[in-house]
């Protein structure tokens, strides 16, 4: 049997809060059901699956398969990014937060998962790349870019041990709520367009939701060829946060709220003269001080295995 005949599954062992890797043989029999045989392979520090997706691209894999969280779905299509190939990427969500896979409607269920990859039916999405921060040669990511006051409370949650999923971020909310972040002022030029303002909270996504339950850009679609950017165009007030954050459930924050605003495009740039800006990517690190960050969208740029891209 050739790689060809062979899909490549990338397991985050701390994923499941350090169940991950006693997943592996499920995954492995579901595959086998279907006549597909798997190889795995365990990640052990941070970036070691981007590593081992590009080995398994340029080896000739018909696809790689991420086993996690979006932290391990963000490693993974740097890893196919990188290789120049047209492997396929299936998604296997197992992490805190799935989403992208949420987004993407990608099952839970660790069956129904793997029997989405076995149809051999991927289709075309858009991919993000991000330069800024840790990473000015570039990174790519599927999810979203935030800003402010999203990154603190994903950064916080982070930091809980024994909450997972939803209810680390909501108690790193309140954490936030009574450590305000400071407001930014940015010069944000999209598609040549300048927009200058002072904010807390600005999103730049490919997908909806982050956090686990924040719908933060409610009208995005993963093949429109265009990134939305959410953003509150004056900084929000202390008795303002909690019913902009609880408008993010609905994703109603731009019916509910005055200040947010949204606007679309392909190139996104935002800069700060202070140099202040805390930023994640797909939940990942990207500074906690950073002075210009671009987005710039890819259209139709992967091949992953997936239900829907919009709602």
């Amino acid at each position: 049997m050739n790689e060809k005949d062979r899909v490549f599954v990338i397991i985050n062992p701390h994923a499941s809060k350090g169940r991950g890797a006693g997943k592996a043989e499920k995954i492995r029999t579901c595959f086998e059901e279907h006549g597909i045989h798997a190889d795995f392979y365990l990640t052990k520090c941070e970036n070691d699956g981007e590593k081992a997706s590009l080995e398994a691209c340029l080896k000739g894999y018909s696809a790689v398969v991420a086993a996690g969280g979006d932290g391990a779905v963000n490693e993974v299509v740097n890893g196919i990014m990188k290789s120049g190939t047209d492997t396929e990427m299936g998604i296997i969500p197992i992490g805190r937060g799935n989403d992208f896979a949420w987004m993407a409607g990608i099952p839970c269920d660790i069956e129904q998962a793997v029997q989405l990859i076995a149809r051999r039916q991927p289709r075309k999405i858009d991919v993000s790349y991000l330069e800024g921060g840790r990473f000015p040669s570039g990174r790519y990511f599927l999810n979203g870019t935030g800003f402010g006051f999203e990154p603190s409370i994903n950064f916080k949650a982070g930091e809980y041990r024994h909450l997972n999923g939803m209810p680390s971020y909501i108690v790193a909310f309140f954490h936030c709520l009574l450590h305000l972040p400071a407001s930014y002022k940015v010069k944000m030029t999209i598609d040549g367009k300048e927009f200058n303002f002072e904010s807390q909270q600005i999103s730049v996504s490919n997908g909806r939701r982050m956090g686990s339950a924040f719908i933060l850009a409610p009208h995005a679609v993963l093949d429109d060829g265009l990134l939305d950017i959410v953003f509150s165009n004056r900084p929000v007030v202390r008795r303002e946060v909690i019913p902009m954050v609880l408008s993010f459930f609905r994703g109603t924050q731009l019916e509910k709220c005055s200040f947010m605003q949204e606007e679309r495009g392909r190139e996104v740039i935002i800069e700060s003269a202070e140099e202040n800006m805390k930023i994640h990517t797909d939940g990942e690190l990207v500074s906690l001080s950073a002075g210009r960050c671009l987005v710039r969208l890819l259209p139709s740029s992967l091949n992953l295995h997936y239900t829907r891209s919009s709602f």
